[in-house]
This record gives structure tokens, C-alpha cells and sequence, in this order.
């Protein structure tokens, strides 16, 4: 067991599919079979840590066109890396947590009845109580400002969407010093694995996070639902192994596991190949202008001396001889790639990337489109569709982590006894992009739904114009209520606040009429 944990496999090429998931068939685990675990999962994940060394160095630059070697005219061997790896993973880490993730409250408890008395009651009462939950929603969003979770949620999402996988560690404060009782961690992923039973439920049994050191020894970290183990594994000639154990107070696993789809691949994963095929014809266009530059010169019927001719022959200079009586010829030897047609095939491979990962491409548009035809045919409405695909799966673990932050206020004694009664069933996550696009719209839109009696924090979060919905339609009730009160319904209810797409005249030409 000890040497699988410090065997590493040294392999030449890397082989992308996603990264591995770690299960066990162990129902319980102690300190009688903690070792054993540990070991046959430590012996997946490192697979899985290679391939995200590999991914990390990718993103970086590290790629395989810079290993190339030329075997015909060594000299000229030009390395480009176009980055598409980079810019898709900054365009991803931007659209998709460009805003802040917030905490809204997910419905009013209102409940209807047939009496009317009892219906009008319930209603005062849930109203209050409704207002009591917005309020700890937003201190809840308080505390996430605190803990400054919004760069927290970006560093653990560019781990997400380079390699696939990242981790994320809740504990109670060790040192209250603000109204947060909670910290939130951000583990190194090729540090740390989540192992899984091996059932239908495939829940989380064992959470381990490692610290290698300067000597060699290497700490583990290890969470079950009922204990915590801190194992350290020194280097020595028998690899001994000491461990302590307690009690784990919170009864949860407190490492999440996030991932970026089901195959815990990263983002631009898929297109590894084609942007590896890029960075040769990138490359090979280059070699083409440095060898146009360096063209051998060819001399034939030319005379010249033997040193002459050595020194002449290493700045490219080659001779012949043809039949007596031929003219003496001396040129340059070139042969030029049609640069349209690798444009052509570039613009292929560019597409092609852009439209499997989907981002959207920045070419310009021949003639007039409306937003809507400008979105769908630049992949926009693309990365919009992937994206909130990809917020689903993020908000299954998001969810996991917001049940173990409520289990700790509920057990601190720092804190109100009112914020405790927070439920996770009171809670939705919130994903805010694009907030000023089509901003007029936007407004309108925000303004009919409150005008015809859509709850307005309803109505905010739907629009998508904040960051923090709860907070805004607290700040905002007031101010809506005397609006709504003073308004004329009659002159109101139809009217628009400002011109907006709807507006635009029609792009339709008289022909396709």
C-alpha cells in the first residue's frame, strides 16, 4: 500500500479522456481499513494527477509543437503555440463567473385556502415569515462577501475548467473576527481526490486532501462522516506510517468534488488534437517565410574552387555540372506554400474548435442581422445554451456545500438564532451573466412583470440585471410598494418605459414576403 503511494509511472504521452472517478467497495471505514483505501485510491488518482499536469502546463503554453523535431534542414524549425487553450478558459472563467454567484430565496410560503378568514390569516403570517427568510438570505449573501467567495468560486472554477475536477474544503472559523462563522478553502485538485461508494447512491465515503514536504513525507488528510484522520507516510527503509484519529464533529464530508460535465473533462479538452494540428500549420507557415529567406542558392556549370566552395556550401550554396556546352545557370531553390489555401484550412480548424467548445467566433457579418440572428450565427446563444448546462452540474455541488455552511450555523453559537432557521430548501443559486446586454428590453420587461403583479423578486431575478437579487429587492420593496400603490393601472399597464428591440423595423426584404 505505502508504495503505491509514492510510485510514480514516468509515460511520454498523455491520453485524454476525462478524469477518472474513485469509488470503493468498503461500506464503513476505520482505522482497520483506512490504509488499504487510501492505497487503491491513491493509485487512481495519481493517473488522474498526470493528465491535470499535463492540462495545467497546456493552458500555460507548455504544448507538444515546442518538442518538434525537423529532420530536413534542421535549422529551420520555427515553434508557434497559438494559445486557444488560454482564451477559451478565460472566455469560459468570464461568461460564466464573470458575475458573482448569489443566494435568493427560492419561494414564498404562501399557502391557499378555501376559508377565507383562515386564508387571510395564513397569508399575514407567511408574508411575515417571508420577509424573516429574505432577511437571512441576505445575511447569508453577507457572509459569502466576507469570505469573498465570488474569487473564491473563480479560482476553484479555472481548476474546473482546465482539468475537469476541483475541490473545495468548509470548516467552522478557527477565529470569528466578522459575522461569517464559516471558512471556505479552495483545494489544489492534484492534491486531493473524493472517493465514492461503489452502489446505486454513489455517495461520498472519504474526502482526502495531502501535503507532500521538504523530506519526503507526505500528510494525508482524510474525512469520513464520522471521523477525521491525519496519516503521515515518512520516507524511510521500511515507508512507516503514523496516524491519529478524532471525531468529526460536523458529520459531513467538508471536501466537495465539482466538475465540469459528466466526463470530468476540462474545456478545451475535447479540442486538444485540432488546436495541436493548429500550432503545426502555424508553425510550418512560419518555416515557409524563415526558408524563404534562406533559400539555397543552386550554381550549375559554375567554377569554383574547392575552399570556395566549402565555405559557400554551409550558407546554402549547392553545384552542379551538365553536359558540355550548356550556359552557366545560378538561382535561388524555392518552393512557396499557397498561403490562401492554408488560410482557408486555419479558418477550418478555427471554427471547428470555436463551435466544440462552444465560444463564439469574432468575425464580422456581411449585411444587416438583428440581435437575435447576430447571436445564433456568432455562437453566442452556443456558449449561452452550454453554459447553462454547465450551471446545473455546478449547482449540484454548490448545493452540497451550502448544506454543510447551514449545518454549521446551526450548530455555532455565534450566531442569531433567527439566521440558524435557514433551510436549504429556502435557498436558490443564482447565476447572473450578461446584465446591461439589451438593457432596454431588460427594463421593460422588469416593469411589466412587477405592473401585473409578478412578485418582484421574482421579477428581478428572472431579468438577470444584479448580481445580488435578494439584496435588491429588499432595498427596492419600499419604493415598489408606493409605485405600485400610487400607479394608474389603466395608463400604466401597457405602457413601455423606453424603445426597445421590439421596436427595430422589420429586416424582412418585399421578395420573401
Amino acid at each position: 500500500m505505502v508504495r503505491c503511494l509514492f510510485y510514480w509511472l514516468e509515460v511520454n504521452a498523455v491520453e485524454l479522456f476525462g478524469r477518472r472517478q474513485i469509488f470503493c467497495d468498503k461500506s464503513v471505514i476505520d482505522k482497520s481499513n483506512i490504509l488499504e483505501v487510501l492505497g487503491d485510491a491513491y493509485a487512481i488518482h495519481e493517473q488522474n494527477r498526470r493528465e491535470m499536469l499535463y492540462l495545467f502546463d497546456y493552458v500555460k503554453g507548455s504544448q507538444p509543437i515546442l518538442d518538434r523535431e525537423k529532420k530536413i534542414r534542421p535549422e529551420i524549425n520555427e515553434k508557434v503555440v497559438d494559445n486557444m487553450a488560454s482564451e477559451i478558459l478565460e472566455f469560459k472563467l468570464g461568461y460564466e463567473f464573470g458575475s458573482p454567484i448569489s443566494y435568493v430565496q427560492r419561494a414564498r410560503k404562501d399557502i391557499k385556502s378555501r376559508n377565507a378568514l383562515f386564508s387571510f390569516i395564513k397569508k399575514l403570517f407567511t408574508s411575515e415569515e417571508s420577509k424573516k427568510e429574505d432577511l437571512r438570505v441576505a445575511a447569508l449573501n453577507e457572509m459569502m462577501v466576507e469570505e469573498c467567495k465570488a474569487a473564491k468560486d473563480l479560482m476553484l472554477a479555472k481548476d474546473v475548467k482546465t482539468c475537469g475536477v476541483g475541490y473545495r474544503l468548509i470548516l467552522p472559523k478557527r477565529m470569528k473576527t466578522g459575522v461569517s462563522v464559516f471558512d471556505i478553502l479552495v483545494l489544489n485538485p492534484m492534491n486531493t481526490f473524493v472517493v465514492y461508494s461503489n452502489d446505486a447512491y454513489r455517495e461520498p465515503i472519504l474526502g482526502v486532501s495531502y501535503f507532500p514536504h521538504k523530506d519526503g513525507s507526505v500528510t494525508f488528510g482524510c474525512y469520513t462522516k464520522q471521523a477525521y484522520f491525519k496519516i503521515e507516510m515518512r520516507v524511510t527503509k521500511s515507508f512507516d506510517s503514523w496516524f491519529e484519529e478524532k471525531a468529526n464533529t460536523l458529520g459531513e464530508i467538508p471536501i466537495i468534488e465539482y466538475i465540469n460535465d459528466y466526463d470530468r473533462m476540462g474545456c478545451f479538452e475535447r479540442v486538444i488534437p485540432l488546436m495541436d494540428a493548429l500550432n503545426t500549420i502555424d508553425s510550418d507557415r512560419v518555416n515557409d517565410i524563415a526558408q524563404h529567406i534562406q533559400n539555397i542558392l543552386w550554381g550549375d556549370n559554375v567554377a569554383l574552387d574547392t575552399n570556395q566552395y566549402a565555405e559557400l556550401r554551409n550558407q546554402g550554396l549547392i553545384l552542379t555540372k551538365s553536359e558540355q556546352g550548356r550556359t552557366a545557370t545560378l538561382k535561388y531553390l524555392e518552393c512557396v506554400l499557397n498561403q490562401s489555401e492554408n488560410q482557408t484550412l486555419v479558418d477550418y480548424v478555427e471554427r471547428k474548435i470555436e463551435k466544440i467548445a462552444h465560444i463564439p467566433n469574432r468575425s464580422e457579418l456581411s449585411g444587416g442581422s438583428t440581435g437575435s440572428a447576430t447571436n445564433m450565427s456568432t455562437g453566442w446563444m452556443d456558449a449561452e445554451t452550454d453554459a447553462k448546462a454547465k450551471e446545473q452540474i455546478w449547482m449540484a455541488s454548490e448545493r452540497k456545500e451550502t448544506a454543510i455552511i447551514l449545518k454549521i450555523l446551526k450548530t455555532s453559537n455565534e450566531v442569531d438564532a433567527d439566521i440558524a432557521e435557514l433551510n436549504l430548501s429556502d435557498i436558490e443559486i443564482k447565476f447572473s451573466r450578461s446584465r446591461t446586454y439589451d438593457l432596454a428590453t431588460k427594463c421593460n420587461s422588469l416593469a411589466t412583470l412587477i405592473n401585473i403583479g409578478i412578485d418582484p423578486l421574482r421579477a428581478i431575478e428572472i431579468v438577470g440585471l444584479f448580481t445580488d437579487p435578494q439584496q435588491v429587492a429588499l432595498d427596492s420593496a419600499e419604493r415598489i410598494d408606493q409605485i405600485l400603490f400610487k400607479q394608474d393601472s389603466n395608463n400604466t399597464s401597457e405602457k413601455k418605459t423606453q424603445p426597445d428591440i421590439t421596436d427595430q423595423p422589420s429586416k424582412v426584404s418585399v421578395s420573401d414576403e
